[in-house]
């Protein structure tokens, strides 16, 4: 403030005046500064596309012009007279006669930069040098981590922070090493201040782990079942000794622990020594288990529509038995599953553990979302096997404790109608179901009338779905040539599982999955006929390698089917329980289910089936496929008699939000005719 009174009594003027005077003029300075800029970055573009930038050479980069635009007013360039590199140096604008438009632009522009900063400091600044001599392994790293590699284009930076950046530079670097098991590095720091940095790095020989003893203490030591605990460290011995593989393998236990329902499981102690001249780490890691925790009540949010017996049903535990993560993780999928939720959380409630350290049983908050109770379903469709396709169908998820469909499909060729009833899955995965259906199908002369009711049970174990199921099936059969009606009936005992392991539902390109169905039926037992029935179909789908130029976006797709009624003869068999091929899920080139045995200009099944398919699927994008496939199989009434046709060609598929939607050219060799299969979805 001195300074403002002395300079208010020479000019007379209040100190309030002087002051503002002042600060006017900073203000008048800072425009006068940014004008500066604003014609340095004009006279540096243009000075650039004339190319007189001195300095400026052929294949330099932005940072080595800026530093030799500046080395230029030191000295003259080439061609510059004394008088104009003294006039620069001086921030004079003169410049002489003889000197270009070019040269004056850089010398302005040179004087500029230094008074504002260089704009293409502000860009882009390198305060200094920063050299590193090490493994690649290493020197990403150091450049990223440290304060010298950090600091190093930072527009806050200053001067004066050179020698403190440096003296640290060291240490972080042998923290870096020392994370990745080399404990006896070399590492030189030549500094020049304020300009260089340069680090060597040779870090030396690797640490290994040599020795690995890894206790539990407490009541885990009787639990068999951590027995393996130990696989999950990461670590072994011979393996190299890296400090964050140390601390996850410490928590990887712990986890472990836990999941067997040791909640309070903690390390108790843990030592790594180390022998850096040796290159040798001894480990040692004493685990807590504490004592095992049990399951506590079930504490559920969000149910209002159904009953709390659904949960209940499904809980693969009771409380008090030993808490799992295993049984909590089946929990969970069992409700989502269940077919009444949307949405399901299942947690431990571990802060009432840390709450109350007595506590032996850890309560289990459950957090569900509830689906509507009622829903009603519709839907159109094409296929070339069916033709057009209409559905309606109506749900209820809680009609006196069990869950109702009733839908009614609409097609060209067939009209069916059925409703089913079940009970929701109980603690063993298992439900039950009753239900029936009555079908009209018009093909190839023949007009089917049929119906079915079924009792039976469902099982589920994992990815497999069984069904065992009684039906009664009555059939009547209409030659519509002939005017012959035939009509048979017949009580099936069966059996079916099905596997899936596709990675979607909807548009699989991995996985596969297998059906199995066994059934049969007596002439003692309210049917026409005594009869065995096999049959099973897989497919699968394998991505061919991504490491391939060619190939790595192709998919092979394999499909068998083969099936056999044992029995004397056909009659007498409902035709449902009978096999025919032909169509987009059979043999492609033949009409849907064309093939069989011909009575009377109709088509009806026989007892033997055996089709095998292999299609290549080649992806142009995320949503579009081409393919080329083969087909081949028949059916047949005795093996001695099987005719095996073919059908190839080639079709395109467009991945959609509601399945794939196929488009096939297919040529039937047996019958010397093109046919188009289309279909929308996927289905097993």
């Amino acid at each position: 403030m001195l300074w403002y009174v002395v300079l208010s009594c020479c000019t007379g003027l209040p100190c309030a005046d002087v002051m503002k005077k002042i600060v006017l003029d900073r203000w008048l300075g800072l425009a006068t500064v940014l004008a500066l800029a604003g014609g340095a970055s004009v006279a540096q573009a243009a000075g650039l596309r004339s190319g007189n930038f001195p300095g400026l050479q052929a294949g330099g980069d932005m940072s080595a012009w800026r530093l030799a635009a500046d080395d230029s007013t030191q000295a003259p360039e080439a061609g510059q007279t004394g008088a104009s590199a003294s006039s620069s140096s001086s921030g004079q604008e003169a410049a002489p006669a003889d000197q270009g438009a070019g040269t004056t632009a850089a010398g302005k522009s040179a004087e500029a930069e230094r008074k504002s900063g260089g704009v293409a400091e502000l860009l882009e600044r390198n305060n200094y040098r920063f050299d590193i001599d090490a493994p690649s392994s290493f020197a990403s790293t150091i450049r990223d981590s440290t304060l010298v590699g950090r600091w190093q284009h930072r527009k806050d930076y200053d001067p004066v922070q050179f020698d403190g950046l440096v003296s640290k530079l060291h240490d972080e670097v042998l923290a870096i090493v020392q994370a990745e098991g080399y404990f006896e590095p070399r590492i030189e720091i030549d500094a020049e201040a304020p300009d260089r940095v340069k680090l060597t790095l040779k870090p030396g020989n690797r640490t290994k782990v040599s020795e690995l003893d890894i206790q539990i203490e407490g009541q885990g030591t009787q639990n068999r079942a951590l027995a393996n605990v130990k696989r999950r460290f990461g670590m072994a011995v011979g393996d190299p000794f890296v400090s964050s593989n140390w601390q996850s393998g410490k928590s990887a236990l712990i986890d472990a622990m836990k999941r067997q329902g040791y909640l309070r499981a903690r390390i108790a102690r843990s030592t790594a020594q180390v022998d850096a001249a040796a290159a040798k780490a001894r480990l040692t890691v004493v685990v807590d288990s504490g004592d095992r925790i049990a399951f506590g009540k079930v504490e559920v949010q969000g149910l209002s529509r159904y009953p709390e017996k659904i949960i209940t049903d499904l809980q693969p535990f009771h409380e008090g038995d030993a808490y799992t993560d295993a049984a909590l993780q089946t929990f969970q999928e069992r409700l989502r599953e269940a077919g009444y939720f949307s949405s399901v959380s299942a947690v431990p409630d571990t802060l009432a553990l840390q709450e109350d350290p007595s506590l032996k049983a850890v309560p289990i908050r459950l957090v569900v979302e509830e689906l509507k109770r009622h829903r009603l379903v519709y839907g159109l469709g094409y296929s070339t096997d069916d033709g057009f396709r209409g559905q309606v169908g109506f749900q209820d998820r809680s009609l006196f404790g069990l869950q109702m469909e009733a839908s009614l499909v609409m097609s060209q060729r067939r009209q069916r109608a059925f409703t089913n009833f079940r009970t929701p899955y109980d603690a063993e995965d298992r439900y039950y179901g009753f239900g029936g259906r009555v079908e009209r199908e018009d093909e190839k002369g023949v007009v089917t009338f049929n119906s079915n009711a079924y009792v039976g049970y469902g099982q589920r174990e994992r990815d497999i779905e069984a069904f065992t199921s009684l039906q009664l099936q009555q059939e009547e059969i209409h030659f519509r040539q002939s005017g012959q009606r035939d009509g048979v009936k017949a009580l099936v005992l069966g059996k079916a599982w099905t596997l899936q392991r596709f990675d979607s539902q909807l548009n699989p390109s991995r996985g596969y999955g297998v059906k199995f169905e066994i059934s049969g039926a007596s002439k003692h037992a309210l049917s026409d006929a005594t009869f065995t029935r096999f049959y099973t179909s897989m497919v699968g789908f394998k991505p061919l390698s991504k490491n391939s130029p060619v190939w790595r976006n192709g998919t092979f797709i394999g499909r068998v089917e083969f099936g056999v009624v044992n029995a004397g003869s056909r009659f007498g068999i409902p035709s449902e329980n009978l096999f025919r091929a032909g169509g987009i899920g059979s043999l492609r080139g033949y009409g849907y289910r064309s093939l069989g045995l011909n009575v009377n200009n109709s088509v009806i099944g026989q007892r033997y089936l055996a089709i095998g398919s292999l299609e290549y699927q080649h992806r142009i994008t995320e949503m579009l496929s081409l393919g080329v496939f083969y087909d081949y199989g028949n059916v047949t009434d005795a093996w001695r008699s099987f005719d095996a046709v073919s059908g190839y060609g080639a079709g395109l598929q467009v991945r959609t939000p509601v399945g794939p939607v196929k488009l096939d050219l297919a040529y039937g060799q047996a019958i010397h005719r093109y046919r188009v299969h289309f279909s929308i979805g996927f289905s097993f």
